[in-house]
């Protein structure tokens, strides 16, 4: 009995492990895209109005 405990205990500390990667990978990921000015609207001259309607810059 006292195995599957110990398996258990190792299991739940490895789920806690790899969504605590998994947090630090995506706050990463935001980061990084932040910095780099957002994603590829601003690149392809892509805007949005007030009113949230697309429009192409040029």
């Amino acid at each position: 009995m006292l195995i599957i405990f110990v398996m258990a205990e190792a299991f739940i500390a490895h789920m806690y492990a790899m969504a605590g990667t998994f947090a630090a990978s995506t706050a990463i990921w935001f980061s990084i895209r932040a910095a780099r000015g957002g994603g590829r609207r601003e690149e392809e001259g892509i805007s949005r109005d007030v009113k949230g309607e697309e429009k192409i810059e040029g």
